[in-house]
């Protein structure tokens, strides 16, 4: 058994994977480090038995995944994780939203248009505020709550005209406005947007991969007065659970850092959700974010086989299929690695 761990695009592991080549290095189970950029990158996946990858949010990422997990799992017959079914929605709401409407899930109500005209028409007959989302985001980034008509037009002028750069959406109903901001940091995002249009600011932004996103757009149903999301992170028969608080003068809790993790506090619907779609659709591992609609019935927002490892090894334990509680603290790389190489692991 070799296990080939897969650089990411900058040619080094991610923290993510970092903990995984700790593991299997603990464990006395060989491991070989593939670069991406190798010429010799398909004789070095052949001599494995398994291929091992945590993507970034990075769309490099997304290309090298998809570009070698074929060649390894239908020609090389090598087990890879994630599979094809984990890592096919991941970084795209779209995705994820058509997935789990298609099987009746309870995903939020929602509208995905792929041309301006449709767009507007349905900003014409709307009740507002209503969510709009991109297909690619990350701790809440392109996620606004639009409340008028002028707003969702100046989205989709965007969206459908020259695209949206990884910075995100303008909007006047998102965060940067001045009574919610306050003075400073309004004043602080205006001039810096003002002076990347101008070509005067180089426009740095925490995932220079993204490339621009245009002509397709998620406009989801705002759920109000929920003050938290319950995040369940399902990794085989396990459910790892916390809240996610929402952050001041916002909607959204993803990003927030302010979570709870007290067991009695889950909603046990939530955990029986996420298990009967993992089963369902063949998810090694797959994190879900709940909140509530009008009637208190939980409805999953987005989903996501990437997550903060930390936060959930926090947990004091898991829940198992039949929403039997196990306490401890578990690295999620080990759980995965568990099911993934079919062995107990320390």
């Amino acid at each position: 058994m070799e296990i080939g761990l897969l650089l990411n695009s900058d040619n080094k592991h991610h923290f993510y994977s970092k903990k995984y080549k700790e593991i299997l290095l603990k464990n006395n189970i060989p491991v070989k480090s593939l670069s991406p950029d190798s010429a010799e990158i398909l004789e070095d996946l052949h001599r494995c038995s398994h291929l091992l990858f945590r993507h970034t949010q990075g769309d490099t990422d997304l290309l090298i995944y998809e570009s070698l997990f074929n060649i390894a799992h239908n020609i090389f017959h090598i087990k890879c994780f994630p599979n094809f079914e984990t890592f096919w929605p991941y970084e795209n709401k779209v995705k994820e939203y058509y997935l789990l409407k298609s099987m009746d899930f309870p995903v939020i109500d929602s509208n995905v248009f792929w041309n301006y005209d449709h767009a507007d028409n349905f900003l014409k007959n709307t009740n507002f505020p209503v969510v709009a989302k991109l297909p690619k985001g990350a701790g809440s980034s392109n996620v606004v709550i639009v409340s008028s008509i002028n707003d969702g037009r100046r989205i989709i002028r965007q969206v459908f005209n020259k695209g949206v750069k990884p910075h995100g959406l303008k909007s006047r109903s998102n965060l940067a406005s001045f009574s919610k901001s306050g003075i400073y940091k309004f004043g602080r995002t205006f001039l810096r947007s003002k002076l990347i249009n101008m070509g005067l600011l180089d426009d740095k932004t925490d995932y220079p991969e993204w490339q621009t996103q245009k002509d397709s757009i998620l406009f989801q149903k705002y759920l109000a007065n929920n003050s938290f999301d319950t995040r369940v992170t399902v990794i085989g028969t396990r459910a790892f659970a916390f809240r996610r608080f929402v952050r001041k003068n916002d909607f959204r809790a993803s990003g927030s850092g302010n979570f709870n993790s007290e067991p009695d506090k889950i909603d046990s619907r939530c955990l029986e959700i996420a298990f009967s779609i993992s089963n369902k659709l063949h998810f090694d591992t797959m994190a879900y974010d709940f909140i509530y609609d009008e009637e208190m019935k939980p409805r999953i927002s987005e989903i996501s086989y990437c997550f903060v490892d930390w936060i959930v090894q926090g947990c004091p334990g898991f829940w198992d299929e039949k929403l039997n509680w196990h306490p401890g603290h578990f690295w999620p790389q080990k759980c995965q690695l568990e099911d993934f190489l079919e062995t107990e692991l320390h």
